[in-house]
């Protein structure tokens, strides 16, 4: 009991060991994969992320020319963005992803890729 006394009281004057993270944003590596991305504009509809989707997450529509990603199916696993032929699928580092309702995961981002390559 003494024992226990005497850790709580050492612990009580150190820094907390858990990092400020609605204050302060923790640094991600350049390899993080966060938020899907796809550029609709320049997405040639060729459905090799959809087929090559182990989840099933992306549905493309070749007519429309238009691709969906279900963020509540996405593993983050990166087989679409490797397969994609004209590169308009990437991630960003957006870690903060979180939504109180499922549907709302369904939600598409598009947007240019930042990335040139």
């Amino acid at each position: 009991m003494v024992s226990m006394v005497l850790k709580v009281l050492k612990n009580l004057l150190k820094r907390p060991f858990t990092s400020e993270y609605p204050k302060k944003k923790s640094k991600v590596s350049i390899n993080f994969r966060g938020v899907i991305h796809i550029d609709q504009k320049k997405c040639i509809s060729c459905k090799l992320c959809e087929v090559n989707c182990p989840t099933g997450a992306i549905i493309v529509d070749p007519k429309k020319k238009y691709a969906v990603v279900d963020r509540s199916l996405c593993i983050l696993c990166g087989l679409c963005a490797e397969v994609c032929p004209v590169k308009v699928i990437w991630f960003s580092n957006d870690y903060e992803i979180a939504e109180k309702k499922k549907k709302h995961y369904k939600k598409q981002l598009p947007g240019a890729n930042p990335v040139k390559k």
